[in-house]
């Protein structure tokens, strides 16, 4: 059933997980302002470094889907996997966001030459969700065979 969709469809996937990922990287960052005090301290990416970087993803995605369809595997496996680790990355880090920048600025404020380690239910939330989500790809795996058959 999950290889029933044809390879275009599963590379309409890929390029709809590529763009939720980039999407979900600006919207990470969109909003999140340093107080005053920490602006000074804290290098700040210039516009020119921010749309680099925007560029660069999907050229740096399409490099690692490349490169990983050289494998022998088949396409559709290796496009489904590329899509549910590009789109797991936002739904992981979105929800936290915000705490994650509180407690940045806290450990910033603590001392400033410190780097700032998340707290324990950020880190957590975000294996407990990039591991549900791989468990489930892997699961869905096992239990599709790529010839139409199950295991």
């Amino acid at each position: 059933m999950l290889f029933s969709i044809p390879e275009s469809g599963w590379w309409m996937i890929a390029v709809a997980a590529t763009t939720f990922f980039m999407i979900g990287m600006l919207v990470l960052g969109a909003g999140m302002k340093l107080p005053e005090d920490l602006r000074g301290a804290v290098k700040q990416p210039s516009k020119k470094a921010k749309r680099t970087a925007l560029l660069l993803m999907p050229l740096g995605c399409g490099a690692i889907l490349g490169m990983n369809l050289l494998r022998p595997e088949p396409s559709p496996t290796i496009l489904f996997l590329y899509s549910v680790a590009l789109a797991s990355i936002p739904v992981a880090l979105i929800p936290v966001r915000g705490r994650i920048l509180k407690n940045y600025i806290a450990e910033k404020r603590k001392n400033p030459k410190a780097e700032a380690m998340p707290d324990g239910l950020t880190t957590a939330w975000i294996i407990s969700v990039l591991s549900v989500l791989l468990l489930g790809a892997v699961i869905a795996l096992m239990m599709t065979a790529h010839h139409g058959t199950r295991l």
